[in-house]
């Protein structure tokens, strides 16, 4: 319970983009998606918020999806993220590599994270790993942090548009303690 309680503190320190909200399909050339969603922790008796986005995807062109997201808890905490997305395999089901990099700024530490990310599935029903490589420091370079989290998906895409995308995330550094992820997006375009 101490570990998870220390996992707890670290994310909430400075809310990383937790949830995908992206299947492994390529939107087409000139395409794009738009929408909103949170990301919720929960233990025994709550739902505790991690944090709000609204994020954007455009089709670049052949296998090539490109986005950006803006990322945080108002007030506490807030983050842009850029992404690239390609699509490696369409048939018998999509697999997508995906890259973000992003920057969050919170009241006391400023952190930059890495997301490697592999997508598989259908547009429909969805699932993978993402990692999360976090570094961050002070404005005094007095206090340092560099980490890196693994993470497991799924989600589901309900809805023939606009649409509602839940998903489930377990992150974790040691697989026996992580933190349950809770994702609801809400999506059009």
């Amino acid at each position: 319970m101490k570990n998870a309680v220390l996992l707890l503190c670290i994310f909430l320190a400075g809310c990383s983009s937790m949830s995908v909200f992206q299947s492994p399909g390529v939107l087409p050339k000139g395409e794009s998606e738009t929408g909103f969603g949170g990301s919720f922790i929960a233990d025994e008796n709550d739902f505790f918020l991690v944090n709000v986005e609204l994020h954007t995807r455009r089709g670049l062109g052949k296998n090539w999806e490109a986005g950006a997201k803006i990322f945080g808890i108002p007030a506490l905490s807030g983050g842009v993220m850029g992404e690239i997305k390609y699509q490696l395999m369409s048939q018998p089901f999509l697999i997508s590599a995906d890259m973000g990099i992003s920057a969050l700024l919170t009241k006391d530490i400023n952190f930059f994270e890495g997301y490697p990310m592999l997508i598989m599935g259908s547009e429909r029903m969805y699932g993978g790993y993402r990692g999360i490589y976090r570094t961050g420091s002070d404005d005094d370079l007095k206090l340092q942090v560099e980490y890196y989290m693994h993470g497991i998906f799924i989600g589901y895409k309900v809805g023939p548009g606009p649409y509602f995308r839940p998903e489930i995330h377990y992150y974790f550094r040691n697989p026996k303690i992580g933190l349950i992820i809770f994702g609801l997006g809400f999506q059009f375009g």
